[in-house]
Formats: C-alpha cells, structure tokens, sequence
C-alpha cells in the first residue's frame, strides 16, 4: 500500500507540473541572428545593418558571382544582396533551426526565389552583440541554375 501511494504521489506530482514549462528563451547571440534574418526578411535594410559590427566580414564561397570578402554592411548591401535581388527576384531566406556553439551560430535554413527552392547552411560569429562575421555554405549549384537574366 505504502508503494502505491508513492506511485500515485508521483504521477499527480509529474502531472501538475506538465504543461508549466516556461517557452524556451532564445540566447542572446541567436537572438541577435534571428533578428538579422528577420529584418532581412521583411525588407528592413536599417535594422538588419543595426546587427551588424562595422567591421563585419562576409566570405562568399566560391560558384557565385559575387565570390569574396566583403567588409561592412554598406559594402555586404553593395556587393553582396544586390546581386541577389537582381540574379533571384523574389529570393527569401527562411530559417528552419538555429544552432549554437559558443559565439558561432549556425543557420539551417531554405532559400527560396523565383525558379529556386534548396537549403542552406550559414554560420554567423557574434561578438558583442553583433554579426562579426558570415560565411554562407549555399548551393551554388542550384542558385546560378535559377538565375534570371
């Protein structure tokens, strides 16, 4: 009897707790992400640079023909997502799932755009609460395939 009162203790005990979970708070660096990627997903051109360091360096892979470093949201805007906008009308980058790992954040997200539906990998560094530095591993492949010309 005494054993089956500890059981019942327990189990009302696990279901009083269940469902008071507090939501699962986002870190501050992939808080810090997440709102680039926001603001870059509503045309927000002012707040996604306010997430990035002045010095931020962007490594473009090679396969696009935008390859290179670029340093500073100005030349990144310039060298970097106009191209884009140009080569892939309506292109949209939506994160699936954020990864952390000390200040790098991974981004496994899908990139969408006329002609265009493939997934992607991005890591961002964070320093002091902001992009230091981006390097996007994207299919290439895929993205000069749907280029508009």
């Amino acid at each position: 009897m005494k054993k089956l009162l500890i059981l019942v203790s327990l189990l009302i005990t696990t279901i009083s707790f269940a469902g008071h979970h507090e939501k699962e708070k986002l870190s501050p660096n992939v808080a810090v992400v997440k709102a680039g990627y926001d603001a870059f997903a509503i045309g927000d051109m002012e707040a996604w640079a306010a997430v990035q360091a002045d010095d931020v360096v962007w490594e473009i892979q090679v396969g696009l023909p935008y390859t290179g470093t670029y340093i500073g949201s100005e030349a990144v805007m310039t060298g970097v997502l106009g191209p884009i906008g140009e080569m892939w009308p309506n292109f949209k980058v939506e994160p699936i799932h954020f990864y952390e790992s000390g200040d790098v954040v991974f981004v496994h997200g899908r990139m969408i755009a006329d002609g265009l539906d493939t997934e992607a990998l991005h890591m961002v560094t964070v320093k002091n609460g902001k992009y230091s530095r981006f390097r996007p591993f994207d299919d290439s492949a895929a993205m000069m395939k749907a280029v508009k010309e």
